[in-house]
């Protein structure tokens, strides 16, 4: 019962440790690849940089109702309407 527990935590921290590590070797292989493409050490900050940099979401606007004429309105809901608006 021990070993089997034991054998199960250590399965699970080597494969943390492989995870890591492909993690580890692809920010690595990331730089290295900026340093090539970069020509100057000015350049190669910036692509450093702008990799850190995250995208700025535009806000949320809410969609505009679709206009309904008051006469394609029954009554009853209309009033509904005016309900809901005002409170």
């Amino acid at each position: 019962m021990i070993a089997e527990i034991l054998l199960a935590v250590t399965n699970v921290a080597l494969l943390g440790l492989l995870a890591w590590q492909e993690y580890s070797g692809r920010k690595e292989r990331a730089k290295f690849i900026n340093a090539l493409i970069a020509r100057s050490a000015e350049q190669f900050r910036d692509l450093e940089l702008t990799e850190k940099v995250k995208p700025i979401e535009p806000p949320l606007v809410p969609k505009e109702p679709e206009f309904t004429h008051e006469s394609e309105i029954s009554d009853k809901k209309f009033e509904e309407l005016i309900r809901n608006e005002v409170a």
